[in-house]
C-alpha cells in the first residue's frame, strides 16, 4: 500500500463516514464491463462540485489491491447489482492515483510538476516491484511497460483532474508539451494494452486538441453536454434531490429554483 501505488480506502471511508451520501457505485458496474476492451479508458468532464473526485475515490478503493474495501461497499448498490462483476475486480488491481492539483499545490516549482509525478510514482513502483524498474528508468511508462513484461500484471490508472496543469500554466507551452509527452506516454500507444487494464480521469474542461496533437483520443469522454449512458452518475438526478430534501426538510421547489432557469 502506498501513497500513489495502490492506495488504501480512506478516501471513500470518510466520505461515507463525512455525511450524507448519494449512492453512485453503480458505476461500478460500467467500468467493469469495459475493463481490458478498446473502451477501458474513460474520462469525465464536468464542472466543479459535481462529485467527480467522489467517484475517483471510489473506483480507487474498489479496484485498488492496497485496499480492503469489502465492507465498504457491502451496503451500497453495486454490491447488489446483479452481472456487475462486483466481487470478481474487488481489490484485484494495481492502481495508480494521481490527483494533479495536489501535485501542483505541493511542487516547489510548478514547471516541476511532471518531473515530480514521474520521479515520485517510480519511486514507489521500485519499492514494490524491486526486480523490475531499472535505475536509470526515468519515464513512468517505461516502468509500467517493464514491469507488465516481467510480472503480467496491469495497472488500472484514476487521473483527478488531469486538466489542472492546462488551467494553472496556460501561458507555459513547454510544461504543456512536457504533460503532453506524458500522457501520449501512458494512454497512446501499441505497448498501452500490455500495462493497462482501464481507466478514469476527470476534468473540469471537455477535451481539447493541445498543441499540434491530442494524447486523449482514446478516451471516450462523457461531457455536460454529452452524458451517455453515464449521466446519472455524475451530479443528482431529480429523483435523489427529491430524496435529500425530504430527508432533511427542505422544500424541494424552492431548492429547484436555485438551480433551474426555468423555474425563475
Amino acid at each position: 500500500m502506498g501513497i500513489y501505488l495502490n492506495p488504501s480506502a480512506d478516501g471513500l471511508a470518510e466520505i461515507l463516514e463525512g455525511g450524507p451520501y448519494v449512492d453512485k457505485t453503480e458505476l461500478i458496474a460500467y467500468t467493469n464491463s469495459v475493463l481490458g476492451t478498446s473502451k477501458k479508458l474513460t474520462c469525465f468532464s464536468r464542472p466543479r462540485r459535481f462529485g467527480k473526485s467522489f467517484a475517483a475515490k471510489m473506483l480507487a478503493a474498489y479496484y485498488s489491491k492496497g485496499a480492503d474495501s469489502g465492507k465498504l461497499f457491502a451496503d451500497l448498490k453495486i454490491a447488489h447489482t446483479k452481472d456487475a462483476g462486483f466481487e470478481k475486480n474487488l481489490n484485484q488491481y494495481d492502481v495508480i492515483f494521481l490527483d494533479i492539483a495536489w501535485f501542483i499545490s505541493n511542487s516547489g516549482d510548478i514547471k516541476s510538476t511532471v518531473d515530480d509525478i514521474q520521479s515520485e510514482v517510480l519511486e514507489e513502483l521500485r519499492e514494490a516491484f524491486p526486480d523490475c524498474v531499472r535505475e536509470n528508468i526515468k519515464s513512468l511508462p517505461k516502468a509500467l511497460l517493464q514491469i507488465s513484461a516481467k510480472t503480467r500484471r496491469k495497472f488500472f490508472i484514476v487521473i483527478d483532474e488531469w486538466d489542472a496543469l492546462f488551467r494553472e500554466a496556460k501561458e507555459d507551452a513547454e510544461l504543456q508539451k512536457s504533460y503532453i509527452r506524458l500522457l501520449r506516454g501512458l494512454f497512446k500507444g501499441a505497448q498501452v494494452s500490455q500495462y493497462i487494464i482501464g481507466a478514469y480521469m476527470t476534468g473540469i474542461l471537455p477535451i481539447k486538441k493541445y498543441g499540434t496533437q491530442s494524447a486523449l483520443t482514446d478516451f471516450r469522454e462523457f461531457t455536460m453536454l454529452e452524458p451517455g449512458i453515464l449521466a446519472e452518475f455524475v451530479g443528482f438526478t431529480e429523483e435523489e434531490v427529491l430524496n435529500l430534501c425530504a430527508e432533511y426538510g427542505i422544500d424541494f421547489h424552492e431548492t429547484k429554483k436555485w438551480y433551474d432557469l426555468s423555474e425563475q
